[in-house]
């Protein structure tokens, strides 16, 4: 009797010391494909992207936090979808894998329906659908305002939430309610939300300090203001050194610009 109890003791110990490794799997691995993740988000290399999607998928099979990994898988998603947008848009490809970070997104959500960061880049991907539906403008703004609507009311302090919505206001004709004017007071708050804003763990988004800073410079560059635009090219830069979306982007558009003068 005493040996079956000692052996039972020992399987429920060892059954609690492999739930505290595949955390700390999960929570590694997580951490890895994390910064992947971040080194080539501002990037149009479609063969870096699936190979960090491919780590995050193979992070599924620990089974922890799905509705989180669904949330990066959808994020290479994204930008894989972006990828093909362009002077050339491939609407086939660009519906492909828009749709798939649609799905799952929804996934993450029937899962974790209190995912804030889920319902904001839900915002962006449902925007993205007049690239290949635009028949469908009337559902599309109906979805987005829903995914919009669940975002802030979930974390209406969360500064991705105003960049996505400003940046979205930004690319939109003045016609329509957007344009700089419109775009500019929100990334302003976004950038203010930023300095204070703390992730509640490390697995979770913390990215688009940069690109709140990069998107406000250029709107200064859109009033001809070179001046403020290169002040908030060098706060982009200083929030994080290596973003792809300033320099690859925002200061070559500054520099075409300068040299225009």
């Amino acid at each position: 009797m005493k040996k079956t109890a000692l052996a039972f003791l020992i399987l429920i110990i060892g059954l609690i010391n492999t739930g505290s490794l595949l955390a700390d799997d999960y929570t590694d691995a997580m951490i890895k494909a994390i910064k992947k993740y971040e080194d080539i988000k501002d990037i149009t290399d479609r063969a870096s992207v699936i190979k960090v999607r491919g780590d995050f998928e193979r992070i599924l099979q620990l089974k922890k936090n799905v509705w989180m990994v669904d949330y990066y898988l959808a994020a290479c998603d994204i930008l894989l979808a972006w990828s093909y947008m362009g002077e050339k848009p491939d609407a086939d490809n660009i519906k492909k894998y828009n749709e798939s970070c649609i799905n799952l997104l929804n996934k993450a959500t029937d899962m974790k329906d209190d995912f804030s960061e889920a319902y904001i880049l839900k915002m962006s991907a449902q925007a993205n659908r007049w690239q290949y539906e635009a028949a469908k403008m009337n559902d599309i703004i109906t979805k987005s305002a829903e995914a919009k609507e669940m975002a802030k009311k979930l974390e209406p302090d969360n500064p991705r939430y105003w960049l996505v919505d400003a940046t979205t206001l930004f690319y939109t004709p003045e016609n329509f309610g957007g344009g700089v004017d419109a775009a500019m007071p929100e990334l302003e708050k976004s950038w203010d939300l930023f300095q204070t804003y703390k992730p509640k763990d490390e697995t979770y988004p913390n990215w688009g300090k940069d690109q709140a800073a990069g998107t406000i410079a250029m709107c200064y560059m859109k009033k001809d203001k070179l001046d403020e635009a290169k002040k908030w090219i060098d706060k982009g830069l200083e929030a994080k050194p290596d973003s792809g979306f300033i320099e690859n982007y925002v200061k070559k558009e500054y520099d075409k610009q300068k040299g225009n003068k």
